[in-house]
């Protein structure tokens, strides 16, 4: 299957979608911020890059701006949960302008995520 990088600073976040992709049969490799997900993008190759939009230390945005500059870039889903500031929608929508392949906003279900996921292949 697919060699997956998820990138969120919510450690039960990581937890419970990096089990359930490997569930799917998924090599999974996990980051809290977008800074330790870059170090891993410049040091290993990946299919599909899921990452989370608000965080500290390099957020989505920075993350996606990363990948719209590489030859090879993985496949990528952006997901964000809002701010009170900003709602989802609008950080939804500038992730597509930032050149995600697919969007999902927060809360999500599993068979949401997994269609989300398989779509992204097709």
């Amino acid at each position: 299957m697919a060699k997956i990088l998820l990138i969120d600073d919510d450690l039960n976040v990581l937890k419970i979608t990096a089990s359930y992709l490997k569930k799917e049969g998924h090599e999974i490799t996990t980051a809290l911020n977008g800074k330790a997900g870059i170090r891993l993008l410049e040091s290993s190759q990946f299919d599909l890059v899921i990452t989370d939009i608000i965080m500290p230390e390099k957020d989505g945005y920075e993350v996606l701006m990363w990948l719209r500059k590489q030859l090879n870039r993985p496949k990528i889903i952006a997901v964000t949960g809002g701010t009170a500031y900003i709602t989802t929608d609008s950080i939804l929508m500038t992730s597509k302008l930032f050149s995600a392949d697919k969007v999902l906003s927060k809360p999500f279900d599993f068979e949401t995520f997994a269609l989300t996921v398989r779509e992204v292949f097709q």
